[in-house]
């Protein structure tokens, strides 16, 4: 079966010409914006609003998660993690959706597509089934004609979450989502009608995320003298009560070497872990706690 069904079914079903109904997707990560270490978990969520008052909530909904070409290294990047529950309609075998690949029920999750090594997540998302009718139990698509409307008009909605290692290879990196598609339900009909759809204008708030990965980030070195001792227990409190200033004393100190409980985020869980590396210093280049 060809991976690329949403594709059909957006020809099939979006019988209306586009209308002003607004569909914005969003890209975040809580790593977005730090420098993190070779093979840190990179978390990644895509999230959706549909406009209100001209539609009857979202139809269909599918997005690529793509790595920028001038990243400094691949990687084929994971199928999201699950399909959120709010979303089931939107995805085999209630709805339409690419088949599965790693997931054997449904390709929801995403489908990886490109070259080993550095392929992207195709059609993250899939669609509701409009067409009045649906499939015997056990098809494995739209077995249910069952509509659920208003879905994501009453705030930001999840479409999908999930995660990758950061490469080894040191450097800037950028992941973004494209080739968006989307529809809007124009009013929802009594079974066994066909419910009218419309195409949707698609906006990004943001489109992209972007991080650092380190090529020696020494954990517990906040003064970035290359040694981890006492004299980086001043730094290591600026950092947390006072980020700007922590960045105007110590300029291209990533706090992110406050990790030291490597977690993946520098705040108060990092402070025990930073005590005991006091007391117990690490060789002179190694991180906190040592290797």
């Amino acid at each position: 079966m060809n991976h690329r069904i949403l594709a059909t079914a957006v020809a099939a079903i979006a019988c209306s010409a586009a209308s002003a109904d607004t569909v914005t997707l969003s890209l975040a990560s809580p790593q977005n914006g730090q420098t993190i270490a070779p093979g840190a978990t990179v978390n990644w969520t895509i999230s959706f609003e549909v406009s209100s008052g001209d539609n009857a909530g979202l139809a269909l909904l599918a997005v690529d998660l793509a790595q920028d070409g001038a990243n400094p290294a691949t990687l084929d990047i994971p199928p999201a993690d699950n399909v959120p529950i709010a979303m089931l309609n939107f995805s085999r075998p209630q709805g339409i959706s690419n088949p599965g690949e790693q997931n054997p029920v449904t390709g929801y999750v995403g489908v990886q597509r490109g070259t080993p090594g550095g392929r992207n997540l195709v059609e993250i998302g899939g669609a509701q089934n409009t067409f009045g009718q649906a499939l015997a139990p056990g098809a494995g698509i739209a077995e249910s004609a069952t509509l659920d409307g208003g879905i994501g008009q009453s705030g930001p909605a999840t479409l999908a979450t999930g995660s990758f290692a950061a490469p080894a290879t040191a450097g800037s990196y950028t992941f973004r989502l494209q080739n968006a598609i989307a529809n809007t339900l124009d009013s929802i009909a009594t079974l066994p009608n066909h419910s009218p759809v419309s195409s949707a204008t698609i906006a990004f708030a943001p489109q992209t995320i972007s991080f650092t990965v380190g090529s020696n980030v020494i954990y517990g070195d906040m003064n970035c003298d290359g040694v981890v001792n006492n004299f980086d227990i001043d730094a290591f409190v600026l950092a947390l009560i006072d980020p700007p200033g922590y960045a105007t004393a110590f300029p291209g100190c990533d706090p992110i070497r406050g990790d030291v409980n490597r977690d993946e985020s520098f705040n108060n869980f990092d402070i025990d872990t930073f005590v005991n590396c006091i007391v117990n210093p690490p060789a002179s280049g190694d991180p906190c706690p040592a290797p």
